[in-house]
């Protein structure tokens, strides 16, 4: 958690740094529409919303990301470590909830990756690192649903588990992980429109 926070932390000045000089920064798909005719305020919205482009991806990518976040938070084994670790026992939720949480981040999650697999136009921009980012997203919802329901061996499961979590909660702090904090933070920030340099 400090190397996830600190990774947090030095992206944020990264960002607020860039901010301050001028700096915006956009999604790498619409870099190629800045020398159109299209306008620079239709481009920003665009930059920030595929939901007109692609409502269905849209739904899909928004559940995701609120369920990869809020299934952890709602385990009860995970409030149980949190309350021994900092002495704050988060709110009970009931376990089917959870199961449903994790589910439906594991059914998105797997949806984004084939889609990136077998839809050419997605494949033709997808590198290892985005197949590694969704795997190592998808290994603690996938061990977690695997020790719930006592699939396989319980140690191994628990092993697999805790390491591919740890694994996560760095990868949030330094690697491309981070873009759902990072993304918000740079729509709100202020910036010159008089300085504006495409990043």
């Amino acid at each position: 958690i400090a190397l996830c926070l600190t990774g947090l932390a030095r992206k944020t000045m990264i960002i607020v740094s860039g901010r301050r000089q001028g700096m915006r920064f956009l999604l790498p798909h619409t870099r190629k529409y800045i020398a159109s005719d299209i306008e620079e305020s239709d481009l920003l919205v665009s930059s920030v919303s595929f939901v007109r482009r692609d409502t269905f991806l849209a739904v899909a990518s928004i559940i995701f990301h609120i369920s990869i976040i809020a299934a952890p938070l709602s385990a009860a084994a995970h409030g149980i470590l949190f309350d021994q670790a900092w002495c704050m026992m988060p709110p009970r939720v009931n376990p089917s909830i959870t199961g449903l949480l994790t589910m439906t981040a594991i059914v998105t999650g797997l949806y984004l990756m084939l889609r990136r697999v077998f839809m050419p136009h997605v494949a033709a921009v997808s590198s290892w690192k985005d197949y590694s980012a969704m795997v190592c997203v998808l290994t603690p919802f996938v061990t977690g649903f695997l020790e719930g329901k006592l699939v396989a061996s319980y140690e191994i499961i628990m092993i697999v588990h805790c390491i591919s979590a740890h694994v996560l909660l760095l990868a949030i702090g330094w690697t491309r992980l981070g873009h759902m904090i990072f993304f918000t933070t740079v729509l709100f920030m202020p910036y010159d429109p008089g300085r504006e340099i495409p990043a």
